[in-house]
């Protein structure tokens, strides 16, 4: 019996550094790779946004507007726009739950202006065409990542009607000044890109990390990690309890109320 367990031991053992080293290779593979500006993306990204960006205002070449039907992309615009800083109102969260585990979802910011503009940011695995994303190859570098801009629009229709996905939408209780800040934040990393790519994570680079690493650039420690940087459809059950979204009522009245419908 004894015996029977000492080789059972070894077999588990064995098992384990296999595992271990496959991990690790994979590790290193991925850390060798460099990111990309020039592959065959999909559609939706082909076209990185370009910035101009002064001391108050802020104007963006090749803002995303597409239209949509269930699974089909009906026309393909671009639009320019300039932005006056002094004229940002408000900054909304929209959450985007998908898939079966609540667990995962996806979240992007809109900034509103008072001259009635508006524009949404998405960070964005960047996929080449016919490319699907997968968690896993998320985790080794496999998609590059990019700060999708355009208008409000698209951004609700892409996961309403495109996806046939459920969209909440959270006013942030946060200032005009920090709103300002935080869209100027977005736009900056996103100029980066036009010229130094990066690599979108599933773990240590995804729409949640970022959004909250330009929020904490702003005003440090305002977003204190959470395990909802990695588990993202809990990101706005965070902001509930740092009280960055209404939370004068349970938190389940909230994420009713802030359900958009189709």
């Amino acid at each position: 019996m004894k015996k029977f367990l000492k080789i059972i031991l070894k077999i588990f053992c064995g098992v384990i550094i296999l595992l271990v080293l496959t991990i690790a290779i994979f590790i290193i593979i991925a850390s060798l790779k460099k990111p990309e500006l020039n592959r065959n993306w999909e559609i939706d990204s082909k076209v990185l946004p370009h910035f101009t960006i002064g001391t108050s205002t802020i104007t963006i070449d090749n803002l995303r507007d597409f239209t949509y039907e269930k699974n089909v992309v009906v026309s393909a615009d671009y639009y320019s726009e300039t932005f006056n800083l002094d004229d940002i109102e408000k900054t909304y969260l929209l959450f985007n739950p998908f898939g079966e585990w609540e667990g995962v979802a996806h979240s992007f910011f809109v900034f509103t202006f008072k001259d009635g503009k508006s524009v949404s940011v998405s960070i964005e695995a960047r996929r080449e065409e016919g490319e699907k994303y997968d968690v896993v190859l998320g985790v080794l570098n496999h998609y590059e990542g990019w700060y999708a801009f355009g208008s409000t629009q698209d951004f609700i229709n892409r996961r309403l009607v495109y996806n046939t996905e459920d969209l909440y939408q959270y006013p942030l209780l946060i200032s005009t000044t920090t709103s300002r800040a935080l869209f100027v934040d977005v736009s900056e990393q996103a100029q980066k890109l036009e010229t130094k790519p990066m690599f979108y994570n599933t773990v240590t680079s995804n729409c949640t990390n970022l959004l909250a690493d330009s929020a904490n650039r702003v005003k440090k420690g305002s977003i204190p990690f959470h395990y909802s940087r990695l588990f993202t459809g809990y990101a706005d059950n965070q902001l509930y309890d740092l009280k960055l979204i209404p939370h004068d009522r349970p938190f389940e009245e909230i994420y009713r109320e802030a359900q958009l419908l189709n």
